[in-house]
This record gives structure tokens, C-alpha cells and sequence, in this order.
């Protein structure tokens, strides 16, 4: 294969490797929300000691401590607009801090709703604050008091109370804390709206009200999009212009205000044959004739009648402009 071959294969390839991304951009948010709870588990043991990626791990285990000892309060805010950011910029969003806020934002009363039901799951042991104002990666204790009976109580009359002694201290463990992986899981079997059954631990589709609130809040003002509105229709016109190379027509202007005309020509720029789109300084007596005639007189190509129009021309009129002189 040759080396230009090879060039033309690669440009091919670059070009359809971002077409794809460009696709893929709008549904980002939706495939990240749906990947997190798979991802993270493989993603601590490739980090973890033993994994391939353990050296990464332990250079980012102090980060990940802090982190995780973090009450989920903070932690589902954080986590939520670091998301949104990341995913902001990689989808050429305007406004990456602005989504990450909104995210934030949303994650807090989200949270709640799901340390609601996290609660009301456990039996009411603990509550949703309890569950939210925990230290990360700590299980939420109880400690209860022992008591028992001192002395025998075999023929200890019934009229009389038994002394009681206090036997120390136990720890129950009323919950083992709320993970980040407990806010895409539903809490408690249920039904959905449409009468469909879930059981706990599916998963759970309004997780995904936080990243969408960062979707919203990346997208551009009113100014910015009207801003980009015209970026891209000048890039529209600019290539629009840039491919209008009349190799019959010798003045190529910056910009299409006026064409001048004196020495005659074909006429060549924006619009269609009828649209009446470029300004042209004419003079008294000439004739225009339309882009039709042109291409009938060319037996339906407009170079060829261009040519016999030249011809004709400069048969009438030696000093009008020969094609030779108009070539670019």
C-alpha cells in the first residue's frame, strides 16, 4: 500500500472515530448513570492492592480516604457535580461549572429521599439524618446497657424485688452506613408507575436526576447560543464561498458586496439562478442574460454555454475580457 493510500485511510478513520463521539455526546449522561454501579466495583479492584493499577491506587488512596470518610451529606453533592463537570467538558458544553452546581444542588434533596427510604427499610432503628451525618465507611452503633439478676433468685419471695446489677455495655450495630452505590438502588420492593414489580437492589432510573440537572445547567444562555448560531453560519458561508472558484471569472473578492462587471464575464456567487443574491455594478446598454439560457445555450452545461457566451462575445467585442485573461 502506498504511503498516500495509507494517508487517505488514516484521515478516513480519524473522521469517523469523530463522527462517532459526536454522536455519542447527547447520550453520555445516560450511559454514565447507567455504568456507574458497574464500574466502580471493577474499577476499586483494578486500583486495589493485587490489581494491575495498585501503584495508581496507593498514590490516590489518601484522596480516596478523605473522600470516603466523608458524610454522604457532602459526599452525593461532590460526587454528583465532579460528574457533571467531567461529563460537561467532554461533551463541549459552554458551561461545565455552572452544571456541576446544578448537579450538586439536585444531589442534596436526592440524597435525603434516598436515606429516607434507606431508613424506612432498616425498621426505624435509625433515621435519614443519622444515615446522611455519618462518617463514610463507618457502620452507625448503638450501645446498650446490660443489667442482670444478683444473687439467686430461688426462693426469693414473691412480694419481694430482685437487686439488679449493671453487667457493662454492649454495641449493636444498627446499620452499616449508606454507600454512593445505595443512591442508584432502589431500597424496598415495590411497583412501578405502570404496575411492572422490582425487587431491592434493582436499579434505580432516578439516579439519574442529578447528572441530568448538570445536562441542563451546561447548556448555553440565550446569548451564548445565538453567539454560536452565528459562528456557525459564518463558517457555513465561508465555506460556502471558499468552494465558488470560477475558473472563468478572474475577480474573487473578500467579500460579496458588489462584483464588478465592466469587462463582462460569468457571473458566479452565493444564491441560486433566480435568487437575486449578488450586487452587481452594471452599465447602460449591457444585457444580462439568465443562468438558464446560459445552460441551455451549453446543452445543459453552464461551463460549456459560459464558453460559447465568451465566444460570442468577444466576436462582437474584441476588447471584452477573453477566457485565457479570466483563468485563476
Amino acid at each position: 500500500m502506498r504511503i498516500g493510500e495509507r494517508l487517505v485511510n488514516m484521515g478516513f478513520f480519524d473522521r469517523a472515530i469523530k463522527n462517532i463521539v459526536k454522536k455519542a455526546k447527547p447520550v453520555l449522561p445516560v450511559a454514565a448513570m447507567f455504568a456507574a454501579p458497574y464500574l466502580a466495583p471493577k474499577l476499586g479492584a483494578f486500583l486495589g492492592a493485587g490489581g494491575k493499577g495498585a501503584g495508581l491506587g496507593s498514590l490516590l488512596k489518601g484522596y480516596g480516604t478523605k473522600f470516603g470518610a466523608m458524610p454522604m451529606l457532602l459526599k452525593a453533592p461532590v460526587s454528583s457535580g465532579l460528574t457533571s463537570y467531567g461529563l460537561a467538558r467532554l461533551m463541549g458544553q459552554k458551561n461545565p461549572e455552572r452544571a456541576a452546581l446544578y448537579s450538586a444542588l439536585t444531589a442534596v434533596p436526592f440524597s435525603f429521599m434516598k436515606a429516607n427510604a434507606m431508613a424506612n427499610a432498616l425498621g426505624g432503628d435509625v433515621s435519614a439524618m443519622d444515615l446522611l451525618m455519618a462518617p463514610g465507611n463507618t457502620p452507625i452503633t448503638q450501645t446498650v446497657p446490660r443489667f442482670g439478676v444478683e444473687g439467686n433468685m430461688k426462693g426469693l419471695p414473691l412480694n419481694v424485688m430482685p437487686k439488679t446489677q449493671y453487667l457493662g455495655d454492649t454495641t449493636k450495630t444498627l446499620s452499616e452506613g449508606m454507600k454512593l452505590s445505595d443512591l442508584f438502588r432502589k431500597q424496598q420492593a415495590g411497583k412501578t408507575l405502570l404496575g411492572t414489580p422490582f425487587k431491592a437492589g434493582d436499579f434505580d432510573l432516578t439516579a439519574g436526576i442529578p447528572l441530568l440537572a448538570g445536562t441542563l445547567g451546561g447548556m448555553p444562555t440565550d446569548e451564548q447560543a445565538e453567539e454560536m448560531q452565528i459562528e456557525r453560519e459564518r463558517r457555513r458561508m465561508k465555506q460556502m464561498y471558499d468552494m465558488m472558484q470560477n475558473p472563468y471569472y478572474s475577480y474573487v473578492p473578500s467579500e460579496f458586496k458588489f462584483t464588478p462587471y465592466e469587462t463582462g464575464g460569468e457571473v458566479s456567487g452565493p444564491g441560486g439562478p433566480k435568487d437575486d443574491a449578488i450586487n452587481a455594478k452594471l452599465s447602460d446598454g449591457e444585457f444580462v442574460m439568465t443562468a438558464k439560457a446560459v445552460e441551455n445555450f451549453g446543452n445543459g452545461s453552464r461551463m460549456e454555454g459560459a464558453k460559447k457566451m465568451y465566444k460570442m462575445m468577444n466576436a462582437l467585442d474584441p476588447e471584452s475580457e477573453k477566457p485565457s485573461e479570466a483563468m485563476v
